[in-house]
């Protein structure tokens, strides 16, 4: 992780970050607010009260437990969009495989790991003449959480019995985006 702690400054610096204390939801927060925010902007959060998955879903998660963020990529063509679904999946499993867990991938939206659900991703766009204006993507890992109640779920505490500091994972997944970012 120390490799991490010497990247901060220059993440920071390629990005734009707005770092809530809670907000109903990081992919809403962007969507509301597409028109004042750049490109690569990203919304962190410690806690979700509305946070949601595919077709409208809650996402549970305890407060300051998570990883809860979503970013927002302006002007993307057409064509690119399964390519950034590609880029995201691969970003978060180079994360997760950091750990020594095995992801796998669960269509539409779901990152499993010994068949629990350890992430889920929301991509949501705003499509307009053969581009999309906005594309948020939404990004909720279970980090530290213990326990998942009537949820098939885990988190990398419960499979590696370590606990992380969420800002750095933050900072760690943040760094493999940019690496990745085809």
């Amino acid at each position: 992780m120390r490799v991490i702690l010497a990247l901060q400054s220059q993440i920071l610096t390629k990005i734009k970050l707005i770092d809530l204390k809670k907000v109903n939801s990081t992919n809403d927060y962007l969507k509301e607010n597409f028109n004042k925010v750049d490109s690569f902007t990203f919304v962190k959060t410690n806690y979700q009260s509305n946070g949601r998955g595919q077709f409208d879903r809650k996402w549970q998660a305890k407060k300051k437990k998570n990883l809860l963020f979503s970013f927002i990529i302006k002007d993307l063509p057409q064509n690119q969009l399964s390519l950034l679904t590609t880029w995201v999946r691969k970003s978060i499993f180079n994360v997760l495989r950091f750990y020594n867990l095995n992801p796998v991938f669960k269509n539409p939206n779901d990152i499993l790991v010994n068949g629990k659900k350890i992430c889920g991703i929301l991509i949501e766009t705003l499509y307009d003449q053969n581009r999309y204006k906005y594309v948020v993507i939404g990004i909720g890992l279970n980090v530290n959480q213990k326990v998942f109640l009537n949820l098939n779920a885990t988190s990398i505490y419960n499979e590696t019995k370590k606990k992380i500091k969420v800002n750095k994972l933050f900072l760690f997944m943040v760094n493999e985006l940019l690496t990745n970012y085809f």
